[in-house]
């Protein structure tokens, strides 16, 4: 059993709700809350891109991703292994990674989805796809977060709640807004044998500042998350098990 703290937040190309270009004031939005994971969103702008590296040193955490305008990208405390970035079509980005943390395994993906209904419909499915989500040799705890852009009833979002359920926590989940919060457009979805023991929407006068998205921070307990497998599955996937604790 592991516990951490996570962070994930859409920090709107580093542009506060002002407008001006500012990721020094992002990087003191997350390092008031001191967390081991960071999943950022919307990376950079045209005038910052290429400063991944400085921006995770000011934090000090360890950047993982693509240093590169609009990307989604991890800050991590603790090594992140097997790093791929995916396409969802339609200017959708996902990155994925595997969090190996106190002898466990927590699989991780970190996404952005479209606005217009018709375009997040075909990325909910390019995400529940075997080649990510539905992706059988990822057994372990897994971890979705990102900016969904989904309204109270947006399309997808009982497609989603059938394959993962949303963290318990916050209780007000309404993110954006972020001067006033109507929904919330920002969301965290486990899978597997992990849960939030506490959550909140960060709502400081700092981060009301920082971007038009407020961040979700929650502290997080994976239970044993080894899976074994029937037989029929190993003789399908004829691979080695992946070590999840």
């Amino acid at each position: 059993m592991a516990t951490f703290r996570i962070m994930s937040y859409h920090v709107n190309g580093f542009r506060s709700a002002s407008g001006e270009t500012n990721p020094r004031l992002s990087a003191r939005v997350i390092c008031s809350q001191q967390p081991d994971l960071v999943m950022l969103q919307q990376l950079g702008s045209p005038i910052v891109a290429g400063s991944l590296g400085d921006f995770s040193a000011t934090i000090g955490l360890t950047a993982y991703g693509p240093d590169e305008e609009g990307a989604c990208v991890f800050l991590s405390r603790y090594p992140l292994n097997n790093i791929q970035e995916f396409s969802l079509g339609h200017g959708g980005r996902c990155v994925r990674a595997d969090l190996d943390f106190e002898k466990e395994r927590v699989h991780l993906y970190n996404l952005c989805l479209s606005f217009d209904p018709w375009q997040r419909r075909d990325q909910i499915r390019a995400l529940l796809s075997d080649q990510l989500l539905d992706n059988q040799t990822q057994p372990c705890a897994t971890i979705v977060c990102g900016d969904f852009t989904l309204p109270l009833w947006g399309y997808g979002q009982i497609r989603i709640s059938e394959h993962l359920r949303r963290a318990r926590f916050p209780l007000w989940r309404a993110n954006y807004p972020g001067n006033f919060p109507l929904w919330g457009r920002d969301r965290i979805y486990f899978r597997g044998p992990i849960r939030a023991l506490t959550g909140t929407v960060l709502a400081t006068a700092e981060a009301r500042r920082a971007s038009p998205h407020l961040p979700l921070v929650l502290t997080v307990e994976t239970c044993d998350t080894r899976n074994f497998l029937t037989l029929r599955d190993r003789l399908r996937l004829r691979k080695p098990d992946p070590i999840c604790g």
